[in-house]
């Protein structure tokens, strides 16, 4: 058996050769001699169609300015979130916190849902005088230029300026007030806050 496997693994050499000899002398025909293969362009084997990345996950329509590639756009409207309240609504701070949620990091809103009924220094008392007077508590946030952590490529930290303004139906100014936020966004193929800590 193993003779007759060579000596059908001759023949099929011999006529492989003979194959291949015919197709090189095949392609020296009518292209001419000075017919030069090796300058041919080779074609690379890539995609033929442009690749994209996904798109960034849907946010509701109060997000829809948020860039969510950039971490500081990311922290400016998850901190004006966490800190706008109707107290006349709103049980709690936490309320906030759940509107704000879509930029935060699940494992980081999960793990601190408690905390979040306390975020801002306000009184019981001064939550129940807004809701009393149907105020409309809107925060506005900037990034400062306050020192902070060297950025990493999927981490980054800013120190945020919240303005809280009590406002009443009639357009009155009830209470104002400033906090620092520390903030920490992290990329999980977009940013989502990671970490806050209020001065």
């Amino acid at each position: 058996m193993t003779t007759k496997v060579r000596t059908r693994s001759r023949v099929g050499l011999v006529t492989a050769a003979l194959v291949v000899m015919t197709a090189v002398a095949g392609c020296g025909g009518s292209d001419g001699a000075d017919h030069d293969h090796g300058h041919e362009p080779m074609d690379s084997g890539g995609p033929t169609s442009v690749l994209t990345t996904p798109p960034p996950p849907a946010l509701p329509d109060r997000f829809a300015a948020v860039d969510q590639n950039d971490p500081e756009s990311v922290m400016v409207a998850a901190a004006q979130a966490l800190f706008s309240y109707t107290p006349a609504t709103d049980p709690s701070q936490a309320a906030g916190a759940e509107r704000a949620a879509p930029l935060l990091d699940e494992r980081f809103y999960a793990e601190n849902k408690p905390a979040f009924t306390v975020l801002a220094p306000i009184t019981g008392r001064q939550w129940d005088r807004w809701a009393s007077e149907n105020a409309v508590v809107t925060a506005r946030a900037a990034v400062t230029s306050d020192d902070h952590p060297a950025d990493a490529p999927a981490k980054v930290s800013r120190v945020v300026a919240v303005t809280q303004t009590a406002t009443a139906p009639s357009g009155a100014v009830l209470d104002e007030s400033t906090l620092a936020v520390y903030m920490t966004a992290t990329r999980l193929g977009v940013w989502r806050v990671s970490a806050l800590t209020v001065h």
